[in-house]
């Protein structure tokens, strides 16, 4: 299958899932400058967020209890894949990111001593993420409502017992496809705010 694209709209961000990250309990509880500074760097980061999705639908060959296995491979190991993915006859497996520009504007905040405003504008990059990423499940989940199939829950490599170590075999996937995110060899990707994962496709009883 080809490799697909989507691109979410801009994420549009809350203040108080920004102040509950840092341990703040309501609005009330947070110092002036504290909440001048949160609601600037949730601004900032919706200007500088552009996810953007790579995504590929594979067969499944089959779910063990230890682990699954694509048509023409990949195989993952992980009893989350037989918890989740018993049924599923397909996987959208996919890479996103929110591009490099967050993650810059964090690292010279952090290293002109602007700590709080980088730890908010850190925050807020992570929950553009979980933003982004229900729009692309919605996204998906309305294509696969068509074939009377539901989506499994998200996995991705160390997330339950799905080794971090085949994040490798995952972006193998997408071989010979140009990728808006990098892997190193320790299984680290860039730009830091960034995910990867996989959805099971499971039939409707």
């Amino acid at each position: 299958m080809p490799v697909e694209r989507f691109a979410p709209d801009p994420p549009t961000l809350r203040l108080e899932p920004i102040l509950r990250f840092q341990r703040y309990r309501t609005v009330e509880q947070v110092a002036a400058p504290i909440l001048a500074a949160a609601r600037e760097m949730i601004a900032l980061a919706e200007k500088l967020a552009v996810p953007e999705f790579a995504f590929a639908t594979r067969g499944i060959e089959r779910v063990t209890p230890e682990g699954l296995g694509l048509t023409g491979g990949p195989s993952f190991s992980g009893r989350c894949f037989g918890t989740h993915l018993s049924r599923a006859r397909e996987a959208v497996c996919f890479v996103m990111t929110l591009g490099p520009a967050l993650d810059e504007r964090i690292s010279e905040m952090a290293e002109g001593d602007e700590l709080l405003e980088a730890l908010f504008l850190d925050s807020a990059g992570w929950l553009a993420i979980e933003e982004a990423v229900r729009a692309f499940r919605s996204h998906l989940a309305a294509r696969t409502r068509g074939e009377a199939c539901r989506l499994s829950p998200r996995l991705a490599p160390g997330y339950l017992d799905w080794p971090l170590t085949e994040q490798a075999q995952l972006f193998s996937v997408f071989a010979g496809s140009q990728l808006p995110v990098r892997l190193s060899e320790y299984a680290v990707m860039t730009p830091k705010k960034s995910l990867s994962g996989l959805f099971g496709v499971i039939p409707r009883d």
